[in-house]
């Protein structure tokens, strides 16, 4: 069988440490990557830190074409910029704060090789929560997005990610820490850039679009860690305001139009934020929601 080539792209942010134990993961890959694309809206520039020069070379990774580009922050942006970069038949995306066990690419070139029909896929995360909480059980209840599911979108129009599950199956829904796609994919779509910094749910976006064409997998042979780095995030407040806030521009871009009747899920999804913020005893997310909510309305108005 043909032997898949692969670009990884890793798009970052002032996470240098990171940064380091992500390309450690990497370079410990069975099956390496024909090359690696660093997208880089660092204040300082990881290219001038010697703990980044020090293991992103030839070194460490020997025959693997090596692609630096400092740009300006926001995630779209760069995720964009680093398809323009890649060459390659299947393009991986990984946030710069997971870790990969050593097959993890190699597991997911063979899923590509295998079923040539799929779009694109991602692999398992490990280190999430168990699905058997109560927790879980609301958000199945308010259809908010949530673990140890079928990797579809519900009624809602939120994701849920088949994380956890044990076997390969077809998903709507690929989740930005891990996603993978076929080159093809990518020259047809892009990242929505008017969702802006973290852009909460630009995976969700990017794969609703994409699986509309083709449909894509969850491989729990590829397995990895997500460690969800604390260094370089918002505060609570305005990071549930912007999920909310992209939450709606992404219902009505992506669901509204094709089925009116779930804006009835919409609101329930609402609902079930603010019980979810109550539930967790936590006021910076009730905050969040709600000023993310009044900027929306803002919006509609100054429309």
């Amino acid at each position: 069988m043909k032997h898949i080539t692969s670009s990884v792209i890793i798009c970052t942010r002032n996470r240098l440490r990171d940064m380091m134990t992500c390309l450690n993961s990497l370079k410990e890959q069975r099956v390496k990557p024909t090359e690696l694309i660093v997208v880089d809206s660092s204040d300082a520039p990881l290219d001038t830190q010697e703990l980044f020069t020090a293991i992103f070379n030839a070194t460490h990774f020997p025959g693997i074409s090596l692609v630096y580009q400092h740009t300006r922050p926001g995630l779209t942006y760069q995720r964009n910029i680093g398809i323009t970069l890649a060459t390659c038949e299947v393009v991986y995306f990984f946030d710069d704060d997971v870790v990969l066990e050593s097959d993890y690419i190699a597991h997911m070139n063979e899923a590509f090789q295998m079923h040539p029909h799929y779009a694109g896929g991602m692999g398992d995360i490990t280190n999430i929560s168990s699905k058997k909480t109560v927790y879980n059980w609301v958000r199945a209840l308010f259809l908010l997005q949530r673990n140890y599911a079928s990797g579809r979108f519900t009624f809602s129009g939120l994701p849920t990610h088949a994380y956890g599950m044990k076997q390969f199956m077809d998903v709507e829904v690929l989740g930005g820490c891990c996603m993978a796609y076929r080159r093809s994919a990518l020259l047809k779509h892009t990242f929505d850039e008017k969702l802006n910094g973290y852009a909460f749910m630009e995976d969700c976006d990017f794969s609703r679009r994409v699986s509309y064409d083709a449909p894509l997998f969850y491989n729990p042979r590829a397995r990895m860690q997500h460690l969800e780095s604390p260094t370089a995030r918002d505060k609570v407040v305005d990071t549930r305001a912007m999920y909310i806030k992209n939450y709606t521009y992404l219902f009505y871009k992506n669901f509204y139009p094709k089925n009116r009747l779930k804006i009835v899920g919409y609101y329930w999804a609402i609902v079930g934020l603010f019980v979810e913020g109550i539930a967790l005893r936590d006021i910076d997310f009730i905050k969040g929601y709600y000023k993310g909510l009044r900027d929306c309305h803002k919006r509609k108005e100054n429309a």
